[in-house]
């Protein structure tokens, strides 16, 4: 008769350290997948200084245009129009829309976007006030029943530029 072992200690370890890396593998997969989504060319792109890669997920239909809106570090004007630093506006593109927008300078900067379907130039609401048209702000804050303070959406801009994912709501 012939007595079959189970695996020894080091086949143990070995099976740990393989998972291990598999796993550190996937983490890695997914960082460089994130950082491959900021790898596209758009004519809004030309590598200035300070420009800002904007993703925008959520875009439901390829229809009217995609307005983003770069405001200062500053409440007073944040999600005003006359306050706005920059406004571009390109097609929507579902389910991804993506482009690029030049800060004036290097700092500290927010952006609110809205896939103004009708193009008709305007964020609508309805008649009580609510977005009628998918909007989002940098950072995605959670915003319930106003806007969010300007803290909450700000990201840095350097000389190099930023890169910036929003999704709409």
């Amino acid at each position: 008769m012939r007595i079959i072992k189970g695996p020894g200690r080091g086949t143990s370890r070995n099976l740990w350290t393989t998972a291990a890396l598999i796993m550190l593998a996937s983490a890695a997969n997914i960082a460089s997948a994130n950082a491959d989504a900021f790898d596209f060319t758009h004519v809004s792109c030309n590598g200035a200084k300070n420009e800002i890669k904007v993703i925008i997920n959520g875009v439901k239909d390829s229809v009217g245009l995609m307005s983003a809106e770069l405001y200062p570090n500053d409440q007073e004007v944040f999600l005003k129009g006359e306050g706005r630093v920059k406004q571009v506006k390109f097609a929507a593109r579902a389910p991804i829309t993506q482009f690029c927008i030049i800060a004036p300078e290097a700092g500290a900067f927010a952006i609110a976007v809205y896939h103004d379907r009708n193009a008709n130039g305007r964020f609508d609401k309805t008649g009580i006030g609510m977005p009628n048209e998918p909007w989002g702000i940098s950072n995605n804050p959670k915003v319930r029943f106003s806007a969010p303070p300007v803290t909450k959406a700000l990201f840095d801009v350097s000389q190099d530029g930023a890169k910036l994912e929003i999704k709409l709501r």
